[in-house]
């Protein structure tokens, strides 16, 4: 009798497991399905704005989809430099404009197609390293909400700019990285060289969208792999070695292919044009004498452009803007190039430059670029341009106070989960998954403040962001936040 009374109660815990289970299971799938059901009405109901760099990338899947890649490496149609943009999204335009040829439907509604595959991608990615990380179901019900319908990642999905396709990538890297770091701790040698395959060519992937990664991939391999050796200790280290190597060769191999594809075509051992002028133009501007006024000016750009205009002046703000920073690159480059130097040597020219001004001074120049860097947390944003939305949309958008509340809020909450995150990663037990997101957001940070940076080039990493807020939620472990 006891025995019988003591199944029906196990059954009973089991079933109630079951519904929990299947009710959180529901509850998932069905903010997945509004999410679709809203970015299909925006895909509907927006329309791109073709201004800026975005003429670049129309111009560059043009030249892709009507001539070809010969064509790609020697012709510059709008910047009249070369060599031209990383190639995968201007790839990913020409792939849009070949299906309106067959279709006949715009290829700007293709295109916000594959921007919302691309964050269904980004969502269910999301999701999987939320589960790695045992986020309570609350909390993931409102981080992929929020991934849903926030403003700057819809800007990004139904704007004609590059960052939408890198989300899934970084997301891949990171869950591509948590399985080799498992794979070399318990000697699974197919598994590593897998992973470390996979690893390679979702750098090179990355990098063909942002060249900034042709800088942060070396770093985040040897971080990744000296951590994991001494983790590891001696042990396993063929394994180790074998990860690697062909993580390091997938990445080099089609890297260095396509810079000697542009050096061949057009002169330039480089994956992209714009390196080395836009360095040297911040550097130039950050050295600039230094007063506490303008020191000031530097700190409210942070924000926003408009913090800095409302306390003190378009004209004073003007020195802070991008702008500024272009003309002195562009400048410094018509300089060199008056003087008949080769593309490389001009690289080479701004390179040294730079790095010269900056140590001319670093106690100014380290502050400085520090500041930069803190603009990446200020991600969110109604006010990102380039979209024309559905009037309601677009008034609920024009509300000054939603925008600039949910952009602070954000803001903060993003800052006090990153440090949350490092916090947590510097423990003994934690999992991988949390110093692998630590350090990929650093790297980030780090290699982009030595530029201007503009809100949109923080998207990317603006899912490991939701990711770090949902892990500081949990800790917290407060039960009305779910």
């Amino acid at each position: 009798m006891l025995c019988y009374t003591a199944n029906i109660n196990l059954d009973k815990i089991v079933n109630i497991k079951r519904y929990i289970m299947l009710l959180q299971t529901k509850k998932i799938a069905a903010v997945i399905l509004l999410s679709l059901l809203y970015w299909l009405y925006l895909s509907l109901t927006t329309r791109m704005d073709i201004v800026f760099d975005s003429i670049s990338y129309e111009s560059l899947g043009r030249m892709i989809y009507s001539q070809n890649w010969i064509a790609y490496f020697t012709t510059s149609p709008y910047h009249g430099t070369l060599p031209n943009r990383e190639p995968l999204y201007p790839l990913l335009i020409a792939a849009s404009m070949h299906i309106e040829h067959i279709t006949g439907l715009a290829y700007v509604k293709i295109m916000a197609f594959f921007g919302i595959m691309i964050l269904f991608l980004t969502q269910v990615l999301t999701y999987r390293i939320l589960r790695l990380l045992n986020i309570r179901n609350g909390i993931c019900v409102f981080v992929l909400s929020y991934l849903a319908f926030s403003p700057a990642l819809n800007n990004a999905a139904f704007s004609l700019f590059s960052e939408i396709a890198a989300l899934p990538i970084i997301l891949g890297i990171i869950l591509i990285s948590a399985g080799a770091w498992e794979a070399i701790l318990q000697n699974k040698r197919n598994e590593a060289l897998i992973y470390g395959t996979l690893l390679g060519i979702l750098l090179t992937a990355a990098t063909f969208i942002k060249a900034v990664f042709e800088c942060i991939s070396p770093v985040y391999l040897i971080v990744f792999f000296a951590t994991v050796f001494l983790i590891n200790k001696t042990k396993k280290i063929s394994t180790l070695l074998l990860c690697l190597a062909a993580a390091v060769s997938f990445f080099y191999i089609p890297i260095t292919g396509y810079k000697l594809l542009n050096k061949q075509y057009n002169g330039n051992f480089a994956v992209t044009n714009r390196g080395s002028w836009a360095l040297y133009g911040n550097t130039d501007r950050r050295m600039e004498p230094l007063t506490i006024k303008r020191f000031a000016e530097a700190l409210s750009y942070v924000p926003g452009e408009g913090v800095c205009n409302g306390l003190f002046g378009t004209k004073e703000c003007s020195f802070w803007n991008s702008l500024n920073s272009d003309n002195l690159g562009f400048a410094k480059q018509k300089e060199l190039s008056s003087q008949h130097l080769s593309d490389d040597k001009i690289n080479a020219v701004l390179l040294k430059a730079s790095a010269q001004k900056a140590l001319s001074n670093p106690f100014q120049y380290i502050p400085l670029t520090f500041i930069e860097g803190l603009k990446m947390f200020f991600w969110e944003s109604t006010k990102i341009g380039f979209v024309s939305y559905p009037s309601w949309l677009q008034k609920i958008y024009d509300i000054k106070a939603l925008g600039n509340g949910l952009r602070f809020v954000v803001s903060i909450m993003t800052i006090i989960a990153v440090f949350s995150l490092w916090a947590q990663a510097l423990k003994a037990q934690a999992p991988p998954v949390v110093f692998l997101i630590g350090m990929l957001v650093s790297l980030y940070i780090l290699f982009f403040s030595f530029f201007f940076i503009l809100t949109r080039y923080a998207l990317p990493i603006a899912p490991l962001y939701l990711i770090a807020i949902g892990l500081w939620l949990n800790n917290l472990g407060s039960k009305k936040i779910i």
